[in-house]
Protein backbone atom coordinates (compact mmCIF):
# COMPACT_ATOMS: atom_id res chain seq x y z
CA UNK A 1 0.00 0.00 0.00
CA UNK A 2 1.29 3.12 -1.16
CA UNK A 3 -0.14 6.60 0.15
CA UNK A 4 -1.75 8.55 -2.97
CA UNK A 5 -4.06 11.77 -2.69
CA UNK A 6 -7.00 12.54 -0.79
CA UNK A 7 -10.24 12.25 -2.61
CA UNK A 8 -12.54 13.93 0.18
CA UNK A 9 -11.68 15.27 3.43
CA UNK A 10 -14.05 15.42 6.73
CA UNK A 11 -17.36 15.69 4.82
CA UNK A 12 -20.58 16.83 5.91
CA UNK A 13 -19.50 19.49 8.23
CA UNK A 14 -23.02 20.70 9.07
CA UNK A 15 -24.09 17.60 10.52
CA UNK A 16 -24.50 17.76 14.19
CA UNK A 17 -20.79 16.54 16.18
CA UNK A 18 -23.14 13.63 17.30
CA UNK A 19 -23.33 12.10 13.90
CA UNK A 20 -20.86 10.36 12.37
CA UNK A 21 -18.80 11.13 9.19
CA UNK A 22 -16.83 9.90 6.76
CA UNK A 23 -13.12 10.39 5.53
CA UNK A 24 -12.59 8.85 2.13
CA UNK A 25 -8.82 8.17 1.41
CA UNK A 26 -7.72 7.20 -2.36
CA UNK A 27 -5.23 4.57 -1.44
CA UNK A 28 -2.47 2.42 -4.13
CA UNK A 29 -3.50 -1.42 -2.87
CA UNK A 30 -0.83 -4.33 -4.02
CA UNK A 31 -2.74 -7.26 -5.99
CA UNK A 32 -0.95 -10.49 -7.05
CA UNK A 33 1.30 -10.46 -10.11
CA UNK A 34 0.28 -10.96 -13.74
CA UNK A 35 1.46 -14.76 -13.07
CA UNK A 36 -1.51 -14.92 -10.30
CA UNK A 37 1.38 -16.17 -7.66
CA UNK A 38 0.80 -13.82 -5.00
CA UNK A 39 4.28 -13.50 -3.18
CA UNK A 40 3.55 -10.78 -0.48
CA UNK A 41 4.45 -11.23 2.60
CA UNK A 42 6.58 -14.65 1.49
CA UNK A 43 9.92 -15.84 1.64
CA UNK A 44 11.63 -17.11 -1.34
CA UNK A 45 14.64 -19.24 -2.98
CA UNK A 46 15.57 -19.90 -6.60
CA UNK A 47 17.24 -22.87 -7.45
CA UNK A 48 18.53 -23.40 -10.70
CA UNK A 49 19.50 -27.31 -12.08
CA UNK A 50 23.37 -27.70 -13.21
CA UNK A 51 23.87 -30.44 -15.86
CA UNK A 52 27.62 -29.94 -15.45
CA UNK A 53 28.08 -28.01 -18.59
CA UNK A 54 29.46 -24.40 -18.99
CA UNK A 55 26.01 -23.14 -19.50
CA UNK A 56 25.52 -23.56 -15.87
CA UNK A 57 27.07 -20.01 -15.27
CA UNK A 58 24.73 -18.77 -17.25
CA UNK A 59 21.82 -20.08 -15.59
CA UNK A 60 24.01 -18.88 -12.03
CA UNK A 61 23.80 -15.44 -13.48
CA UNK A 62 20.35 -15.48 -14.15
CA UNK A 63 18.79 -16.85 -11.29
CA UNK A 64 20.90 -14.24 -9.33
CA UNK A 65 19.14 -11.50 -11.68
CA UNK A 66 15.86 -12.94 -11.20
CA UNK A 67 16.77 -12.25 -7.16
CA UNK A 68 17.66 -9.01 -7.08
CA UNK A 69 14.71 -8.24 -9.30
CA UNK A 70 12.08 -9.80 -7.23
CA UNK A 71 14.21 -8.27 -3.83
CA UNK A 72 13.49 -4.83 -5.29
CA UNK A 73 9.97 -5.11 -5.09
CA UNK A 74 9.29 -7.25 -2.13
CA UNK A 75 12.06 -6.86 -0.03
CA UNK A 76 13.22 -2.86 -0.63
CA UNK A 77 16.02 -4.50 -2.12
CA UNK A 78 17.58 -6.17 0.76
CA UNK A 79 19.34 -9.29 0.47
CA UNK A 80 16.62 -12.16 1.33
CA UNK A 81 15.88 -14.46 -1.65
CA UNK A 82 18.99 -17.09 -1.64
CA UNK A 83 20.20 -18.76 -4.49
CA UNK A 84 21.05 -22.36 -4.72
CA UNK A 85 21.65 -24.96 -7.48
CA UNK A 86 21.11 -28.54 -7.72
CA UNK A 87 22.06 -31.43 -10.48
CA UNK A 88 20.28 -31.72 -13.39
CA UNK A 89 16.81 -33.73 -12.76
CA UNK A 90 13.03 -34.42 -13.85
CA UNK A 91 10.33 -31.92 -12.33
CA UNK A 92 7.74 -32.58 -9.78
CA UNK A 93 5.43 -31.94 -7.06
CA UNK A 94 7.83 -34.43 -4.96
CA UNK A 95 10.87 -32.75 -6.12
CA UNK A 96 9.51 -29.26 -5.27
CA UNK A 97 8.32 -30.24 -1.59
CA UNK A 98 12.19 -31.76 -0.96
CA UNK A 99 13.40 -27.92 -2.19
CA UNK A 100 11.02 -26.39 0.22
CA UNK A 101 12.62 -28.22 2.99
CA UNK A 102 15.52 -27.84 1.88
CA UNK A 103 15.29 -24.66 1.74
CA UNK A 104 12.66 -23.47 4.53
CA UNK A 105 11.04 -20.92 2.40
CA UNK A 106 7.47 -20.66 1.39
CA UNK A 107 8.29 -20.21 -2.58
CA UNK A 108 10.38 -22.33 -4.46
CA UNK A 109 11.55 -20.99 -8.18
CA UNK A 110 13.17 -23.65 -10.38
CA UNK A 111 15.34 -22.79 -13.72
CA UNK A 112 15.55 -25.73 -15.62
CA UNK A 113 18.59 -25.89 -17.91
CA UNK A 114 18.94 -23.12 -20.29
CA UNK A 115 18.23 -23.82 -24.27
CA UNK A 116 20.00 -21.95 -26.98
CA UNK A 117 19.14 -22.19 -30.69
CA UNK A 118 21.52 -21.77 -33.22
CA UNK A 119 23.56 -18.36 -33.34
CA UNK A 120 23.05 -16.01 -36.14
CA UNK A 121 25.90 -13.43 -37.22
CA UNK A 122 25.53 -10.10 -38.78
CA UNK A 123 27.69 -8.34 -41.56
CA UNK A 124 31.06 -7.51 -40.24
CA UNK A 125 32.07 -3.68 -39.72
CA UNK A 126 35.52 -2.05 -39.60
CA UNK A 127 36.09 -0.80 -35.89
CA UNK A 128 37.34 2.95 -35.90
CA UNK A 129 40.70 3.20 -34.16
CA UNK A 130 40.71 -0.91 -33.21
CA UNK A 131 42.75 -2.07 -30.43
CA UNK A 132 44.65 -4.59 -32.22
CA UNK A 133 44.13 -6.53 -35.65
CA UNK A 134 41.98 -8.96 -34.01
CA UNK A 135 39.65 -6.80 -33.28
CA UNK A 136 39.55 -4.27 -36.12
CA UNK A 137 35.84 -5.72 -37.14
CA UNK A 138 32.75 -6.11 -35.13
CA UNK A 139 29.83 -8.41 -35.88
CA UNK A 140 26.99 -8.39 -33.90
CA UNK A 141 25.86 -12.31 -32.87
CA UNK A 142 21.89 -13.57 -31.81
CA UNK A 143 21.93 -16.33 -29.97
CA UNK A 144 18.26 -17.25 -28.80
CA UNK A 145 17.04 -18.45 -25.73
CA UNK A 146 14.19 -20.39 -24.09
CA UNK A 147 13.79 -20.79 -20.62
CA UNK A 148 11.63 -23.42 -18.48
CA UNK A 149 10.65 -21.51 -14.82
CA UNK A 150 8.61 -23.94 -12.37
CA UNK A 151 7.32 -22.09 -9.19
CA UNK A 152 5.79 -24.26 -6.30
CA UNK A 153 3.92 -21.86 -3.40
CA UNK A 154 3.88 -24.02 -0.26
CA UNK A 155 1.22 -21.74 0.95
CA UNK A 156 -1.56 -22.08 -1.92
CA UNK A 157 -4.24 -24.89 -0.61
CA UNK A 158 -4.35 -26.44 -4.19
CA UNK A 159 -0.65 -27.64 -4.08
CA UNK A 160 -0.20 -26.69 -7.76
CA UNK A 161 3.08 -26.54 -9.58
CA UNK A 162 3.23 -23.80 -12.22
CA UNK A 163 5.10 -24.15 -15.18
CA UNK A 164 6.27 -20.88 -17.07
CA UNK A 165 8.18 -20.58 -20.56
CA UNK A 166 9.49 -17.65 -22.23
CA UNK A 167 11.96 -16.92 -24.59
CA UNK A 168 14.04 -14.01 -25.47
CA UNK A 169 17.21 -13.32 -28.26
CA UNK A 170 20.34 -12.31 -26.29
CA UNK A 171 22.52 -9.66 -28.49
CA UNK A 172 26.29 -9.62 -28.02
CA UNK A 173 28.98 -7.64 -30.46
CA UNK A 174 31.57 -10.23 -31.80
CA UNK A 175 35.26 -8.69 -32.52
CA UNK A 176 37.51 -10.62 -34.97
CA UNK A 177 40.13 -9.72 -37.50
CA UNK A 178 37.69 -9.80 -40.66
CA UNK A 179 38.75 -13.08 -42.22
CA UNK A 180 37.69 -15.46 -39.10
CA UNK A 181 35.13 -18.40 -39.91
CA UNK A 182 31.61 -18.06 -38.97
CA UNK A 183 31.68 -20.91 -36.98
CA UNK A 184 34.52 -19.71 -34.73
CA UNK A 185 32.42 -16.42 -34.71
CA UNK A 186 29.56 -18.64 -33.32
CA UNK A 187 31.71 -20.22 -31.03
CA UNK A 188 32.94 -16.93 -29.47
CA UNK A 189 29.34 -15.45 -29.36
CA UNK A 190 28.30 -18.23 -26.85
CA UNK A 191 31.11 -17.57 -24.45
CA UNK A 192 30.17 -14.52 -23.88
CA UNK A 193 26.43 -14.61 -23.71
CA UNK A 194 26.92 -14.41 -19.84
CA UNK A 195 26.73 -10.84 -20.59
CA UNK A 196 23.07 -10.53 -21.43
CA UNK A 197 21.91 -13.32 -18.42
CA UNK A 198 21.17 -10.02 -16.44
CA UNK A 199 18.32 -9.10 -18.71
CA UNK A 200 16.81 -12.66 -18.92
CA UNK A 201 16.39 -12.44 -15.01
CA UNK A 202 15.03 -9.16 -15.04
CA UNK A 203 12.67 -10.22 -18.30
CA UNK A 204 11.47 -12.98 -16.01
CA UNK A 205 10.85 -10.92 -12.70
CA UNK A 206 8.53 -9.04 -15.12
CA UNK A 207 5.77 -11.58 -14.81
CA UNK A 208 6.08 -12.17 -10.66
CA UNK A 209 6.00 -8.46 -9.96
CA UNK A 210 3.09 -6.61 -8.03
CA UNK A 211 0.45 -5.30 -9.45
CA UNK A 212 -1.11 -1.83 -8.42
CA UNK A 213 -4.62 -0.63 -8.40
CA UNK A 214 -5.83 3.02 -6.86
CA UNK A 215 -8.96 2.47 -4.61
CA UNK A 216 -11.02 4.78 -2.38
CA UNK A 217 -11.66 3.75 1.01
CA UNK A 218 -14.14 5.30 4.03
CA UNK A 219 -14.11 5.86 7.57
CA UNK A 220 -15.96 7.16 9.78
CA UNK A 221 -15.02 9.98 12.31
CA UNK A 222 -16.89 12.15 14.52
CA UNK A 223 -15.72 16.17 14.69
CA UNK A 224 -16.58 19.01 16.95
CA UNK A 225 -14.41 18.02 20.06
CA UNK A 226 -14.02 14.54 19.79
CA UNK A 227 -10.74 15.08 19.23
CA UNK A 228 -9.67 11.15 19.45
CA UNK A 229 -11.72 10.61 16.58
CA UNK A 230 -10.14 13.42 14.85
CA UNK A 231 -6.33 12.29 15.62
CA UNK A 232 -6.91 8.69 14.25
CA UNK A 233 -8.24 9.77 11.07
CA UNK A 234 -5.14 11.78 10.28
CA UNK A 235 -3.21 8.76 11.29
CA UNK A 236 -4.63 7.04 8.81
CA UNK A 237 -4.44 9.72 6.25
CA UNK A 238 -0.68 9.53 7.37
CA UNK A 239 -1.00 5.38 6.62
CA UNK A 240 0.04 4.61 10.15
CA UNK A 241 -2.80 2.04 10.69
CA UNK A 242 -1.23 0.48 13.65
CA UNK A 243 -1.31 3.34 15.91
CA UNK A 244 -4.97 4.67 14.44
CA UNK A 245 -6.20 1.34 15.26
CA UNK A 246 -4.84 1.85 18.94
CA UNK A 247 -7.17 4.06 18.88
CA UNK A 248 -9.98 3.25 17.83
CA UNK A 249 -10.12 -0.11 19.53
CA UNK A 250 -9.69 2.29 22.93
CA UNK A 251 -13.00 4.29 21.41
CA UNK A 252 -15.25 0.82 20.84
CA UNK A 253 -15.57 0.29 24.08
CA UNK A 254 -17.41 3.72 25.08
CA UNK A 255 -20.20 5.57 24.01
CA UNK A 256 -23.38 5.03 22.19
CA UNK A 257 -23.59 1.60 20.09
CA UNK A 258 -23.36 3.62 16.92
CA UNK A 259 -19.83 5.05 17.80
CA UNK A 260 -18.94 1.87 19.52
CA UNK A 261 -19.61 0.31 15.73
CA UNK A 262 -17.99 3.51 13.55
CA UNK A 263 -14.69 2.12 15.89
CA UNK A 264 -15.22 -0.97 15.40
CA UNK A 265 -15.28 -0.73 11.41
CA UNK A 266 -12.74 1.54 11.33
CA UNK A 267 -10.54 -1.11 13.36
CA UNK A 268 -11.74 -3.68 10.73
CA UNK A 269 -10.28 -1.59 8.28
CA UNK A 270 -7.02 -0.88 9.51
CA UNK A 271 -6.47 -4.55 9.93
CA UNK A 272 -7.31 -5.15 6.60
CA UNK A 273 -4.73 -2.68 5.09
CA UNK A 274 -1.98 -3.97 7.49
CA UNK A 275 -2.80 -7.60 5.71
CA UNK A 276 -4.69 -9.72 9.15
CA UNK A 277 -8.31 -10.13 7.19
CA UNK A 278 -9.00 -12.81 9.67
CA UNK A 279 -8.96 -10.39 12.65
CA UNK A 280 -10.32 -7.32 10.38
CA UNK A 281 -13.37 -9.72 9.99
CA UNK A 282 -14.00 -10.35 13.54
CA UNK A 283 -13.87 -6.46 14.29
CA UNK A 284 -15.99 -6.32 11.00
CA UNK A 285 -18.30 -9.07 12.87
CA UNK A 286 -18.39 -6.96 16.01
CA UNK A 287 -18.99 -3.78 14.57
CA UNK A 288 -22.55 -5.24 12.91
CA UNK A 289 -23.31 -7.05 16.19
CA UNK A 290 -23.50 -3.35 17.48
CA UNK A 291 -25.28 -1.79 14.34
CA UNK A 292 -25.37 -2.34 10.57
CA UNK A 293 -23.51 0.40 8.86
CA UNK A 294 -23.44 1.68 5.29
CA UNK A 295 -19.85 0.82 5.03
CA UNK A 296 -19.78 -2.55 5.85
CA UNK A 297 -20.70 -4.78 3.14
CA UNK A 298 -18.30 -3.22 0.80
CA UNK A 299 -15.78 -3.83 3.15
CA UNK A 300 -16.64 -7.15 3.63
CA UNK A 301 -16.81 -7.94 0.29
CA UNK A 302 -13.59 -6.60 -0.41
CA UNK A 303 -11.78 -8.94 2.66
CA UNK A 304 -13.62 -12.09 1.32
CA UNK A 305 -12.24 -11.10 -2.19
CA UNK A 306 -8.70 -11.29 -1.21
CA UNK A 307 -9.01 -14.00 1.08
Amino acid sequence: MRRSILLAALAALSLAACSPQTLTLSVDMRYPSKSGVDLSRKTMSIVYMDDGTADSTFSNAVASSLARSLEKDYFRGEENIGVYKIPSDSVSLDLMHRLVMDTGDDVVFLLGPPAFGEVSLGANTAVQNPKNVDSAFVAQAQIPYNARLFVYDSMDKDDNLRIFRGSSVLRTPVYNNGVTAKEYLASEALKVKDSGADMVGAQMSNRFVPTWKTEGYSLYYYDGFETKWVDAAYLAYDFQWKKAADIWMALSAAGSYTKRACACYNTALAFYMMGDLSIATKWLDRADGYEPLSLSPGLRKRIEARK
